[in-house]
């Protein structure tokens, strides 16, 4: 089994602002409680690619410091101070007009700078570019080496894992998370006021409870959150 208390030191790596709050808010809320120490990363804002309606310059900016600040908030409900979050310039559902190479260092100063002992991020198939690009930059920032050895779990983000078909997404990892850890996870959601939905939407509060009640269901738990094991050492 694996036991999530021994990381002390957690890096959330995820593409976009909401992201780490659908695959993970609950697991972070949970290391949250157990005195573990969060970083979350986001390299892509989550606005940018909405251009069916081109706003002005500078109603971009004040769309883009209102999910700046909304970011903030929510990461606060599940226990991340506001100097543990790094936001990064990638332009949104776009990371790939960067090489590759680009997304990696970034990653690696960040890792080097924390040292973290557990990432969360993306599945490797995941419908959208950014979410991909993330998941190969995790997994060459991590190469194991002598003294360092990470542990890597990718989860699903409600709303695009498993959207393109076949999903290839099978969890293999299942972590208990509370009643109150879920809500922590779901009032996070909804203080993304440009990203939370309404019911069914994937991204709305009752879809939220419900996936966290399959996940558990699978797995013997009332509540759950699944991932898919990337590399775990022992």
């Amino acid at each position: 089994m694996l036991d999530i208390s021994r990381y002390q030191n957690v890096l959330v790596f995820f593409a976009h602002p909401d992201d780490e709050t659908l695959a993970a808010g609950g697991l972070m809320a949970r290391l949250h409680r157990s005195g573990a120490v969060l970083h979350v990363a986001i390299p892509a804002t989550g606005i940018h690619s909405r251009r069916m309606v081109q706003p002005d310059p500078v109603q971009r900016e004040k769309d883009l410091a209102e999910l700046r600040a909304d970011c903030e908030k929510a990461l606060a409900v599940l226990g991340v101070a506001p100097g543990n979050i790094h936001l990064g310039h990638f332009p949104d559902n776009e990371m790939d007009t960067h090489s590759l190479l680009e997304t990696i260092h970034w990653l690696e100063a960040l890792i080097t700078q924390i040292k973290p002992d557990l990432i969360l991020t993306h599945h490797r198939y995941c419908t959208n570019i950014d979410h991909q690009y993330c998941h190969n930059a995790a997994v060459v920032a991590t190469r194991p080496a002598v003294n360092s050895h990470v542990t890597v779990l990718c989860g699903e983000v409600p709303s695009s894992t498993g959207y393109l078909r076949p999903a290839q997404w099978e969890p293999n990892c299942y972590i208990e998370i509370s009643e109150a850890d879920l809500e922590a996870k779901i009032r996070a959601m909804q203080t993304y006021r440009s990203e939370a939905r309404p019911d069914p939407h994937p991204r709305s509060p009752e879809v939220l409870r419900a996936v966290a009640k399959v996940r558990g269901s699978e797995s013997g738990f009332f509540f759950a959150e699944a991932f898919m094991i990337q590399k775990i050492f022992a």
